[in-house]
């Protein structure tokens, strides 16, 4: 520089050196960008795939609950399938119901329900009902599985309960009447549903038995449930002292009538008799080596029926031997700024340029669940 300014040599040299810290300013601010939208929206996407395979494991692996709630022989849990998938368009799973006892309310009934919307009397005794203030250990708004071991059974809230009388009478009428005999446990029940967003996201929401719902996981873009079931039908033993079935309902005695006049005697929707000798209903399935088959959706919809055909919440008995579900479970950030044009890493499209360091591309994760059963 000289008393009269600056040379072009030095107005060059000032210039690069200016356009170098200004590309060096640009480079952190794009780096700060990477740090405040990309790094998070990737460890949310993984937080939420955490998120969905520890709700789902638990909704199948803990259905059922305490199997040995029942018959001394320890069977009658078995009366109905702790866990059923639901189908969307009739083509794929997509959602699951699951049921479990927990510890709490328990008894028997008495006497028959006198209809669907009738209070339940229960067995007073403590071997049958636990000695409480109230009926059974049942308060009002419980949650109450019922079922008898033939292959009926609901779901209901509790509306009211009287100590005085050994009753409790359900909020809703049940699906039909119950007889004597049958058991009532309090439970939980809940289902796994994709909800629709008005972004047109889906979101895995957990809906209880009393209509509670709560969001699990947000921007789910796909989920697929596989059942495997047992290949073999189950094995069984009845005589007029103890019945067995490998899994499923267990046969009745040979000489038990059927109450509602459907199964000849000594059967149910899943066991018939040929003379002396009890039967499964179900059919061999083409297994693995492990003993499992595929289960299609076709296959759970064709029958044989329990509690029978005609009943109002009937179910396919093939329902009893699913024994492990896998599960495909697929979701997407959820800003669209780290989304790019839907295809190959996107299925829903977002905003972002073909700068792939600033994507955030889908994740998913498959893994596979035993039922228990």
């Amino acid at each position: 520089m000289t008393h009269r300014g600056f040379t072009l040599v030095e107005l060059l040299i000032a210039l690069v050196v200016g356009l170098g810290v200004a590309g060096g300013a640009l480079l952190l601010a794009d780096a700060a960008r990477t740090a405040l939208t990309v790094e998070p929206a990737t460890i949310d996407a993984v937080r939420r795939l955490h998120a969905g395979v520890e709700a789902i494991t638990a909704a199948i692996s803990g259905a059922g609950g305490d199997r040995g709630i029942g018959s001394d022989s320890g069977t009658v849990w078995n009366g109905l399938p702790a866990v059923q998938l639901i189908a969307e368009s009739g083509s794929t799973f997509v959602g699951i119901v699951s049921t479990r006892a927990v510890v709490g309310g328990r008894g028997q009934l008495v006497e028959d329900q006198p209809g669907p919307a009738g209070s339940l009397t229960l067995a007073p005794d403590r071997g049958r009902c636990p000695a409480t203030q109230v009926v059974c250990g049942f308060r009002d708004g419980d949650i109450a599985l019922i079922f008898d071991g033939r292959g009926h059974f609901d779901v209901f809230v509790i509306g009211a309960v009287s100590a005085s009388l050994s009753r409790i009478t359900p909020r809703a009428p049940l699906a039909e009447a119950y007889r004597t005999g049958a058991w009532v446990v309090e439970a939980r029940e809940e289902r796994l549903v994709l909800t629709p967003q008005p972004d047109g996201s889906r979101t895995l929401t957990r809906i209880t038995a009393a209509g509670a719902r709560e969001p699990i996981v947000d921007g789910v873009v796909q989920l697929t449930l596989e059942p495997w079931a047992r290949a073999a039908p189950p094995g069984l033993f009845a005589n007029d002292v103890s019945q067995f079935a490998q899994y499923g309902l267990p046969p009745p005695a040979p000489a038990a009538p059927d109450p509602e006049g459907i199964f000849a005697t000594g059967s149910h929707c899943m066991a018939a008799r040929d003379a002396e000798v009890v039967q499964s209903t179900l059919l061999p399935l083409g297994g693995d080596g492990g003993g499992l088959a595929p289960l299609t959706i076709a296959e759970l919809n064709d029958g044989p029926w329990c509690p029978h055909e005609d009943a109002p919440a009937r179910f396919d008995a093939d329902w009893f031997r699913v024994a492990r579900i896998d599960v495909h479970l697929h979701v997407e950030a959820l800003p669209a700024e780290v989304r790019g044009a839907a295809g190959r890493w996107f299925s829903r499209g977002g905003t972002a340029s073909q700068d792939a360091p600033r994507w955030v591309r889908d994740r998913s994760i498959s893994f596979s669940v035993g039922t228990g059963r």
